[in-house]
């Protein structure tokens, strides 16, 4: 069997003369990781510093269980209906003319432009898939892409940024969880401990974790505690793919507390997930259904019977707005005159202080005043936008108990109506002028108020308070969404329950109890939390970022005054250390930093913060690796190390759990490609053999390590041989020694005919009894073959993967003459999606030969079980 060895180190000339490069360790293989990335290569390669990288060159690695470029949240698997808030044309994870910034630009597509080129075949498919495919198609600019689309926008992305690396830069990612940050006891400044392995030293560290989970705080705890002891349904606060949603039965009533896009996605997956549809009223109208005589936009629900009844309310009682019509089309809305540098440096105290509820905040409002029509003014006593932040404050105040229901049905539904017609109209409105206001003003304020700038702590209400209310106005769901809303609750599937919405556990009924502001109750058995996790280091699921706070002497940062739960970091997101002094060489980015929550990606040419930000911080990581550069001897270099051409290289594995297994995939086309694409979604290392360039290779297949055949055994766990069968016959016999290798061929064609006939000769089967598998064996005496993954379809690999559990997983036959390599293989399958069904000794495999029993046709095991025993009964 092939045990776990460390991955080569390739050298060049060059590397004799340069010495070790310096290491950047990037915790987060995100979007905002990888802009930061693309932003260091960018400048890695202009003069001056492409110059001294010759001499002093740097390795990155980026450690992320998750995909690299797309990362956790953004995932090429999950459900279709879960879609962006932005539409294609407005999405861009490329720097353009506009970028403010001191590094070069290298522009790209946009969302929409990239589809496009993949339509006409100038940009190559990142999938083969046949649904992803027709979704990138079908994908027009004004279109509100599924996130699984953006998902491998950014996994193509990442794989242009690793092809146009310049040669001194090389990267390495590592498919595992970061667990600790220590300070360096070698030439390293800091050593970062890893879930499964040795741990990785850094020159330099970056963290950019994203968006993480929150481990249950007491209240929430005691809910999930409370639904237990009585047999209901909690689900606490999540990202919708994680949700349990299963646990809600079919008409059974539930509660739901938050309307924001958490909502709208919950919403997605218990109407359309179960079978519904959303149809024109028209057509429910030819159908037999009552339709209102005004059908203009007008959607109606056709339901399947299986959705449970939603209870919705939240602290505003209406879900964001939707977004615009046309973003970037002109409303007349002029420079800022209240929300200036001037007139906030006019308004800092002595220590150059800000404080945002009594400084910041009434020149919003002022600003707001001022470039929107009609937007009132506050009144005296009044919070400063209070009218824009809770548009039915009011209406428990004048809504009398018997009138509670309708009342609150007919506030809700009017507020969502005239959103729509404010927002998706023709003409120029208030609603669309103040979208586009709110958009400059968060680009002002993220570079006018670092945390470092303010006052006041928490109770200033920034940034969150802010960020609410900004995500409210502009980063709302598509609007054909809000009109699914409106024919859900039309439909009896939704029901409002307002704003001010309290939910308790009645422990004498065992039911949660939800009452609205206007008074209307309800009692439920499941109770869902439609809105993300808090941010919390202390009680963050991630180890390393509950450690940064809570490593007693070792903890490394503080939480921020501003945002509790955030670690405090300064102007340049060094991170601030519990003394109050900044870590040199330590930095961090993300939502659960104290920077003001942006984008990692944006519309175009909109001087995005995101990109100016990702520059500097970038140019400031090159320079320090530069200024700093203290070259180890190679013999203190850790494995893994530079690539020519700057190609992904794996670092050495001291210890792997046996539930991870590396892939090592030998020739990289159709299947070879989708198999390598499949299996790094699914948190797996892959190793690829093949002819293409390392640039191609990598922009191909990003995140996948490249490696020469002599090296492939040694970088795997198992190797599938996807070349043709001819190919793999010509092997030489040790060319995989000790490996365990899967048999993916499939004989077709003459040049296989002839490969086979030569085979069966040299081993005296002139009867043609031994299956293809057994000459492969035979042709390679060394290797543990295993007989699988030759009858499932290239474009069916990608998307044919189900978790384990699911009743509809598809069934992957295997036969195999050595136990362990069955073993280790249906590990792999597993990881992959698919459900193993051992057949047996390698001649079984003869059976999944073209033209054989079990070939052709999906099955589930139970019916692949059902197949293979009519095959014997026949027989």
């Amino acid at each position: 069997m092939n045990s776990r060895h460390s991955a080569p180190t390739p050298t060049s000339a060059d590397d004799t003369r340069r010495g070790a490069p310096s290491r950047l360790v990037m915790v987060g293989g995100g979007p905002r990781a990888i802009g930061v990335l693309e932003r260091l290569g960018a400048n890695a390669g202009v003069p001056g510093p492409a110059e001294r990288l010759a001499q002093a060159p740097l390795h990155v690695d980026i450690v992320d269980p998750h995909m690299p470029g797309a990362g956790r949240i953004w995932r090429a698997e999950e459900s279709p209906l879960l879609l962006m808030n932005s539409r294609a044309a407005d999405v861009s994870i490329f720097t353009d003319e506009t970028v403010e910034a001191e590094g070069p630009v290298v522009a790209g597509p946009s969302l929409a432009e990239w589809a496009d080129g993949i339509r006409r075949g100038t940009i190559a498919a990142p999938t083969a898939g046949t649904t992803r495919l027709a979704e990138i198609h079908a994908l027009g600019p004004t279109d509100f892409a599924s996130r699984r689309v953006q998902a491998l926008y950014l996994e193509w992305f990442f794989g242009q940024v690793l092809a146009a690396l310049p040669s001194t830069v090389s990267v390495t990612a590592h498919r595992t969880t970061a667990t600790a940050v220590r300070a360096g006891d070698g030439p390293a400044t800091w050593n970062v401990e890893l879930e499964d392995r040795a741990p990785l030293p850094a020159d330099l560290l970056l963290l950019a974790a994203g968006h993480t989970d929150s481990r249950p705080n007491a209240a929430r705890h005691e809910l999930a505690a409370f639904a237990r002891r009585h047999g209901g349904t909690y689900l606490g606060p999540s990202q919708a793919s994680d949700a349990q949603v299963e646990l809600l039965g079919a008409g059974q009533d539930v509660i739901v507390r938050g309307m924001g896009l958490a909502f709208i996605d919950l919403m997605a997956l218990l109407t359309e997930g179960r079978g519904g549809r959303f149809v024109p009223a028209s057509e429910a109208e030819s159908a037999g259904a009552d339709a209102a005589a005004d059908l203009r936009g007008r959607l109606d629900y056709l339901p399947s019977g299986e959705e449970p009844r939603l209870w919705a309310g939240s602290r505003r009682g209406v879900p964001y707005h939707s977004k615009v019509r046309d973003e970037g089309a002109p409303t007349g809305l002029g420079e800022l005159v209240h929300v200036t540098p001037a007139n906030l440096r006019a308004l800092e105290d002595e220590n150059g202080l800000l404080d945002f509820r009594t400084d910041v905040l009434p020149l919003i409002a002022a600003e707001i005043a001022h470039q929107v029509p009609g937007a009132p003014l506050p009144q005296e006593g009044e919070e400063p936008l209070a009218w824009l932040d809770e548009p039915l404050s009011d209406l428990g105040a004048t809504t009398l108990p018997e009138f509670a229901e309708q009342a609150t049905r007919d506030a809700v539904v009017g507020h969502i109506e005239a959103d729509l017609r404010d927002r998706i109209g023709d003409e120029v409105t208030a609603a669309r002028t103040l979208f586009q206001l709110l958009l400059q003003l968060h680009g002002v304020l993220v570079d006018q108020l670092p945390a470092t700038r303010l006052r006041g702590g928490a109770a200033s209400g920034y940034p969150r308070w802010w960020h609410s209310l900004f995500s409210f106005v502009d980063s709302g769901p598509p609007p054909h969404r809000l009109q699914q809303l409106l024919a859900l609750e039309r439909a009896g599937i939704i029901r409002f329950l307002g704003p001010g919405l309290r939910v308790t556990a009645d422990e004498v009924s065992g039911r949660f109890r939800a009452r609205g502001a206007t008074g209307i109750e309800v009692a439920a058995g499941a109770l869902v939390d439609a809105f993300l996790p808090e941010p919390s280091l202390q009680e963050s699921t991630n180890p390393l970022l509950r450690d940064l706070v809570t490593g007693g002497d070792a903890a490394l940062g503080r939480e921020s005054a501003a945002s509790p739960g955030a670690l405090d970091t300064d102007a340049r997101h060094r991170v601030i250390g519990p003394d109050g002094t900044a870590r040199e060489r330590l930095w961090a980015v993300g939502p659960w930093t104290s920077e003001l929550p942006i984008a990692a990606f944006a519309r175009p040419n909109t001087n995005a913060p995101c990109h100016r930000r990702n520059d500097a911080l970038a140019r400031e990581l090159l320079e320090t690796a530069l200024r700093g550069h203290a070259p180890r001897p190679e013999a203190e270099e850790p494995g893994g190390g530079e690539a020519d051409g700057g190609t992904p290289v794996l670092a050495p594995v001291a210890v792997r759990a046996p539930h991870t297994p590396r892939l090592g995939v030998l020739g990289p086309g159709k299947i070879g490609s989708a198999l390598t694409r499949t299996a790094l979604r699914r948190g797996l290392e892959v190793a690829v053999t093949g002819r293409s360039a390392p640039p191609a290779l990598a922009a191909k297949l990003p995140g996948a390590l490249h490696v020469g055949l002599p090296d492939l055994a040694v970088t795997s766990d198992v190797i599938a041989l996807t070349l043709p069968l001819h190919v793999v016959l010509s092997l030489e016999a040790g060319a995989l020694q000790g490996a365990v290798v899967v048999d993916a061929t499939n004989p077709w064609g003459e040049a296989d005919a002839t490969a086979v006939d030569a085979a069966r000769a040299e081993l005296g089967d002139h009867a043609g009894e031994l299956s293809t598998s057994e000459l492969l064996a035979a042709r390679l005496p060394g290797a543990h073959v295993v007989k699988t993954l030759n009858h499932i379809g290239y474009h069916d690999v990608e998307e044919h993967g189900r978790d384990h559990g699911d009743p509809s997983r598809r069934a992957i036959a295997l036969a195999a003459d050595d136990d362990r390599a069955a073993e280790l293989v249906t590990t792999l399958l597993h990881r992959l999606g698919y459900e193993p069904v051992h057949l047996g000794a390698l001649a079984a495999g003869r059976d999944l030969e073209p033209g054989e029993a079990l070939f052709s046709g999906w099955s589930t095991s139970e019916e692949l079980g059902l197949r293979r025993a009519e095959q014997v009964r026949a027989a």
